[in-house]
């Protein structure tokens, strides 16, 4: 098992009083699963990505990355951690203003001990992604689906085993997003296992068997079809 948790509470303090964004959460995904959590915004599906990716603490329960507890490790360890092996898709783009293109994509390496990921890699990922020939272009130049194809591009860069996606073509076009969900099914095919949080159940339509879940009011619950 590839990524296990067992009854994650997360809780915040709210203005009404307490506010329970994970409620006993169990979840178990295989190395090269390819999951979708679904969820209307506010069902928690952001806060137990952050969770899963070592992110955020959680109140009670555990999660355990390839059979290590990511609470049981020190910072230090846990950062080693998230860069090794887990890519990040968050939101929003994030990308660093004052970078290049090729400088963002690049950026996970300036905190990783491996080099397996490297110029060359970069530039490959950037034509996946449709953006060849962008890489010296600043963030600012690039339209908001531009800015979020060089965060997907940057996601893969330390080719980790896992890819976190939170609504990761949320600001795509139509066009765009099949070509990014093809880029997705290719490394699934090589292996990389994908959990993916989205509202839309479109998206999870356009996978090849996914395994499904829905998230609502903090509890999950595995779907057998949408």
């Amino acid at each position: 098992m590839l990524i296990e948790c067992e009854n994650l509470v997360k809780t915040y303090r709210a203005d009404a009083g307490i506010f329970t964004a994970v409620d006993r959460v169990n979840l178990a995904v295989n190395r090269g699963d390819f999951a979708v959590i679904l969820g209307h915004s506010g069902s928690g599906k952001t806060t137990l990505l952050s969770l899963i990716g070592g992110l955020t603490r959680p109140d009670s329960g555990t999660v355990r990355i390839d059979g290590v507890d990511n609470w049981q490790q020190d910072d230090a360890d846990l950062a080693i951690m998230r860069n090794r092996k887990i890519g990040f898709i968050f939101q929003f783009a994030s990308l660093i203003p004052t970078l290049t293109v090729l400088e963002n994509v690049l950026l996970p390496l300036s905190f990783a001990s491996r080099p397996e990921g490297d110029r060359p890699y970069a530039m490959e990922l950037l034509e996946r992604v449709g953006l060849g020939g962008r890489q010296d272009d600043l963030p600012g130049r690039l339209s908001g689906g531009q800015q979020r194809r060089v965060a997907i591009a940057r996601s893969f860069i330390n080719r980790p085993e896992i890819i976190l996606a939170d609504e990761p073509t949320g600001d795509l076009d139509e066009a765009t997003e099949k070509e990014i969900l093809a880029i997705f099914h290719d490394f699934n095919k090589q292996g990389v296992t994908f959990l993916v949080v989205t509202h839309s159940r479109e998206l999870a339509a356009t996978q090849l068997n996914p395994r499904l879940f829905l998230m609502k009011n903090g509890t999950l619950s595995e779907m057998s079809s949408l």
